[in-house]
């Protein structure tokens, strides 16, 4: 039997789980929880090897627009959650980079920049000079994306890394484990374009 997957504006914190290896029967939240950017589970809490423990409930984390549907039963603190959240995201898309046009121009024949963070805002930097900054992401992951593409546009073969400092790497990776490992693999495809390009040359 398959783990359930529970509605978030449902029965979940009072549905009864049972585990169909030891008997065990509880709650969600008396279960063994485990939580990720996107979703909750619960697994068994019984006498089971910690990597045999089954898998009872998943608990996926509703969508901004799902708050709004069910915004008539939510509590004050899940719609201050909602609107905090709401309010970021204006504040991101009004200030965020949309063209390459917006990034100055450089002399430089290679170009080694920086993902930074400074307060509330990321930062993308060259050597001390500033390029762009704008509201911070949590979890950036695919923000660090949009973001080298935009400067691949405008820098072209002569952008050799994008590479995240200390101080960026909290709010960039987040809670998700392959985050730095993906950022690392982007980062290697960008330097070996660049060497490739210079072998052409």
């Amino acid at each position: 039997m398959g783990a359930i997957i529970l509605d978030y504006f449902g029965d979940w914190k009072t549905r009864l789980l049972t585990c169909p290896t030891c008997g065990w029967t509880g709650t969600f939240e008396q279960g063994s929880t485990e939580l990720y950017e996107m979703l909750q589970d619960c697994s068994c809490p019984g006498e089971h090897g910690l990597l045999d423990r089954p898998m009872l409930a998943v608990l996926p984390f509703p969508t901004l627009k799902e708050y709004r549907k069910h915004w008539a039963s939510l509590s004050d603190r899940d719609k201050a959650y909602v609107e905090a959240i709401e309010a970021s995201s204006d504040r991101f898309n009004k200030g965020k980079a949309r063209s390459a046009d917006q990034f100055p121009d450089l002399d430089s024949t290679v170009l080694d920049l920086k993902w930074d963070q400074e307060g509330e805002e990321t930062l993308i930097r060259f050597g001390e000079q500033v390029l762009w900054r704008e509201p911070v992401r949590y979890e950036a992951q695919w923000r660090f994306s949009e973001m080298l593409e935009l400067l691949k546009e405008k820098y072209g073969d002569r952008l050799r890394d994008l590479e995240p400092t200390p101080d960026s790497k909290l709010y960039l990776y987040g809670d998700s484990l392959s985050s730095a490992g993906t950022i690392d693999s982007i980062r290697r495809d960008l330097q070996a374009a660049w060497k490739a390009n210079r072998r052409v040359k």
